[in-house]
């Protein structure tokens, strides 16, 4: 059987958290810092919605591999945000509800956005760098071994792969049906870049200013556009 041109991975945050409920497990005392944390980590992925919507009328512009890679890259948000939902719940005892009052008002401002967003090319670029920093920055979240139930550690891992997996595809479509303008990436990246430190508009990208983003100005930027132009070259003559 011929595998599919872009990765999907399958798994439920609902399903860890229930083993988790489950199991007997008793909260051993989580830190209340972490509240601000988790809920950065809750709006950042559920304004996944916002980034959706705002696209979802140019549709009908974009490649069906790119159409694919957002529908695919959509239900993986929102699985994260139903974990971010369910993390809130056990640790600090918010429910859902509650929750989604908060959450449900937020609009996007894509302004500072819209010239990166004249092109699938450029959007195709604009998901590689935000999903590497996203891997980079999920990998620092190292206490989820400190809760006492090892579906923590399986649930954060979870979410790191589903982000790896989205730069990949990123990477593989930009290969396969962007070559001839694969000589303009480095150009776009740098203008990708300039974005960095700009205020957070509930738009899922560039959410860096807050509690849960724990990379240094050095593991940003230039570091991050070489890493998308190594896999961008890996193969090609």
């Amino acid at each position: 059987m011929n595998q599919p041109f872009l990765a999907k991975r399958h798994w439920s945050s609902r399903a860890l958290f229930n083993e988790i409920s489950g199991s007997g497990w008793v909260n051993p005392g989580i830190d209340l810092k972490y509240r601000d944390f988790f809920m950065a980590d809750l709006v950042s992925e559920y304004d996944s919605v916002n980034l959706y919507h705002h696209l979802h009328p140019q549709r009908g512009k974009f490649s069906s591999y790119f159409v694919q890679y957002l529908d695919f890259w959509f239900a993986d948000e929102r699985n994260h945000a139903d974990g971010f939902f369910e993390l809130n719940r056990l640790l600090f005892g918010s429910s859902e509800e509650e929750l989604i009052d908060k959450l449900k008002t937020r609009t996007g401002n894509f302004e500072e956005l819209e010239e990166i967003f004249t092109s699938e090319f450029n959007l195709l670029l604009m998901f590689a760098y935000d999903e590497y920093v996203s891997v980079k920055t999920y990998k620092k979240d190292t206490f989820y071994s400190e809760f006492g139930h090892p579906a923590f550690n399986t649930w954060i891992k979870n979410l790191i792969a589903d982000e790896a997996t989205h730069f990949g595809n990123a990477i593989k479509i930009l290969k396969n049906t962007h070559t001839s303008n694969l000589s303009k990436a480095e150009n776009v990246l740098h203008s990708i870049v300039k974005l960095e430190g700009s205020t957070y508009q509930n738009t899922f990208l560039f959410d860096h200013d807050g509690p849960h983003f724990l990379l240094d100005d050095n593991e940003l930027g230039d570091t991050v556009v070489d890493a998308i132009l190594s896999a961008l070259a890996k193969g090609r003559k």
